[in-house]
């Protein structure tokens, strides 16, 4: 088949969803197919083709990056608006009359650009993937207490992240859509397909879920990668993601607080490893905390297989790709009942699931692991079990019959 995927952002800006696109489509070329990634042209990486790693990459315009560029908050990590881009529209129109793509995929907003396009001579059949709650929440990710979309609720909760005339504009923009145009949608959870029922999507369109993947032998890579020498000689705790509220820091660091306070063991108190992306909204470090920015991958995952204990205590996931690094790396994996990850983890088989923002079940849950070396050696070996689940080799033959059954739909 020849694929063309579309993606907000591609390397060499990498995200969880950056990732999961690039190691997808890496693996489809293994599998013989041809696979073309349209994305959005970036500062970082401003020439209009490149390969990467055997994927053909088109770069595009768009108006946030030519016209008016301070319509980002980060002009290097343009984002796509929540309508159609006419600059954009463009572009796509041309990738798609210059080669006969048999599907499109697209991840994330850049969809609305080729919506336009999708009942013209230029369409192709089209499977959206929902890695987040994009569909329905201008934020992506809904706040804990969200009560589901409404206008008067979501621009005044979007305001805070975006400002109250952009977040006016793509809050609107989003619940004006009727999502025609999408011939199939993944989901890269159960919880965010449950969610999708809030969105508004024709009601014949088809719905499977299909995970977010992670690259095959990252098992093998936190085996072999070498120790970083800035990690403790003695047992640490580990946590990976930006080192903000949303993804549970400040509980974290509540709960942590109180293992030191309350330590008794004849060594210290275990140290707390953060590897992450500082923000505006990072709390206060607690004493003991090992802080890290821009960690290689390979370092990461050896972190990750050094561990004591992982932490995912994320507030809402639509996923958790870091849940899955933890469990193939063999690590004894707390994480929060939430979203993605309660799938992602099967409590007290797989890891152990507490409640989001509960700092006491936090700190209960990490003393348990650390007094209990059955229970954390179990749910080392289960632990990996369940991550070969999320990879490559299991989900993309998913995603090629995903393909198959939206063209075979459309030419019905």
């Amino acid at each position: 088949m020849r694929i063309l995927q579309l993606a907000n952002l591609y390397a060499p800006l990498i995200g969880g969803l950056e990732r999961s696109v690039a190691t997808s489509s890496e693996e489809l070329i293994r599998r013989g197919h041809e696979v073309t990634v349209l994305t959005l042209a970036t500062p970082a990486a401003p020439q209009r083709r490149a390969t990467i790693r055997g994927v053909e990459v088109i770069r595009v315009p768009g108006i946030a990056t030519t016209v008016l560029p301070r319509l980002n908050q980060d002009p290097h990590r343009p984002f796509h608006p929540t309508a159609p881009d006419p600059v954009t529209t463009r572009a796509i129109g041309r990738a798609l009359r210059a080669k006969a793509y048999d599907v499109v995929h697209s991840h994330d907003w850049l969809m609305y650009s080729y919506l336009p396009l999708h009942r013209g001579r230029a369409g192709r059949p089209h499977v959206h993937t929902a890695h987040d709650y994009g569909l329905l929440c201008a934020r992506k990710t809904p706040t804990p207490d969200c009560a589901g979309p409404r206008l008067s609720r979501c621009i005044p909760c979007a305001a805070g992240q975006y400002g109250m005339p952009k977040a006016a504009v793509l809050a609107t923009a989003l619940r004006s859509h009727r999502h025609r145009g999408i011939d199939l949608v993944t989901a890269i959870s159960p919880a965010v397909a449950d969610s999708l029922r809030g969105a508004r999507l024709p009601g014949d369109v088809p719905i499977r879920t299909i995970s977010s993947l992670v690259p095959d032998g990252l098992d093998d890579l936190a085996r072999s990668a070498p120790r970083p020498p800035w990690l403790p000689t003695t047992p640490y705790l580990l946590f990976v993601g930006a080192l903000g509220p949303h993804k549970g820091i400040d509980v974290l660091f509540t709960a942590y607080r109180k293992l030191r306070a309350g330590w008794q063991g004849g060594e210290p108190a275990p140290r707390l490893v953060c590897l992450g992306t500082a923000r505006p909204d990072t709390p206060d470090v607690p004493e003991g905390v090992v802080i890290r920015h821009d960690v290689p991958h390979a370092e990461v995952m050896a972190a990750w297989h050094g561990a004591a204990i992982g932490v995912v205590p994320s507030l809402m996931e639509a996923m958790g790709q870091v849940a899955v690094e933890a469990l193939l790396a063999r690590t004894p994996l707390i994480a929060s009942r939430t979203g993605g990850l309660a799938d992602v983890v099967r409590d007290g088989e797989s890891g152990l699931l507490v409640p989001p923002g509960d700092a006491d079940a936090l700190h209960a849950a990490i003393v348990r692991l650390l007094t209990e070396p059955g229970l954390a050696r179990r749910l080392r070996a289960e632990g990996h079990r369940r991550g070969l689940d999320f990879t490559a080799a299991r989900v993309v033959p998913q995603i090629e019959e995903a393909y198959r059954e939206c063209i075979a739909n459309a030419n019905r």
